[in-house]
């Protein structure tokens, strides 16, 4: 954690991020609501659904083939999982040269709270925007000045008012991330029940339906069956 290569008083304050715990829960919910009406429209599980609260986790959990509509589930998925990535992509940038400005030239407290991902995962943005490599550990310099050199001299650049332009891209790439586990756990169970009688539908049929491809049918096939075992 940052807080490992300086004293706590060489720091300046954290930014405070909005309540992502809550933000994914609600992104989650929504596209459970979406899906599984077509998918499963069991009256119980809508019910669940519908409920104030409701622990998506728990919901997603209990998203399991046979489905109503695969085919059409299939698609609405897909698309889910495409414009999550499409909005990752196009944010997901301007969040990491944000945070690396922060961590690297302003010296900022608690960044994986302010962009609301866990401390492994906010090192590993550090590390790959410094070296080109997630895996490679961070300077254990003790110097702030030292630390903005190595910045400087990798190309990390700065950012003019980091700490404002940080939490909208962080949001977006946060509930992008939360929509397309949903879209995920939606299209390995279509892909399923389409493999499964009376579809038996073949992995090019069903790859052409949903214009993906072979092995993202095979990988969602597999990952279904393992949790039907």
């Amino acid at each position: 954690m940052a807080r490992g290569y300086f004293s706590r008083d060489d720091w300046e304050a954290k930014i405070p991020g909005p309540d992502y715990k809550e933000m994914i829960k609600s992104a989650k919910r929504e596209v459970i609501a979406d899906l599984a009406a077509i998918a499963q429209p069991d009256r119980n599980f809508q019910r669940r659904v519908r409920r104030a609260g409701a622990d998506p986790d728990v919901l997603l959990d209990a998203v399991t083939g046979p489905f109503s509509q695969p085919d059409v589930v299939l698609v609405r998925a897909v698309g889910v999982i495409r414009q999550a990535d499409a909005e990752i992509g196009a944010h997901v940038d301007d969040r990491d040269q944000a945070l690396a400005h922060l961590w690297f030239y302003e010296r900022r407290l608690m960044l994986q709270d302010t962009i609301g991902v866990t401390v492994n995962a906010y090192r590993q943005i550090l590390a790959k925007a410094l070296y080109g490599d997630s895996r490679r550990p961070l300077p254990s310099t003790s110097s702030a000045q030292e630390l903005k050199e190595i910045a400087e001299a990798a190309g990390i650049p700065r950012i003019e008012n980091a700490a404002d332009k940080i939490l909208e891209p962080a949001a977006i790439v946060a509930k992008a991330r939360a929509r397309r586990e949903v879209g995920v756990r939606f299209m390995q169970e279509a892909v399923w029940t389409l493999s499964e009688p009376p579809y038996d539908w073949s992995p090019d049929k069903t790859a052409e339906h949903a214009d993906i491809t072979r092995k993202q049918v095979y990988n969602s096939r597999d990952a279904a069956r393992r949790r039907h075992r």
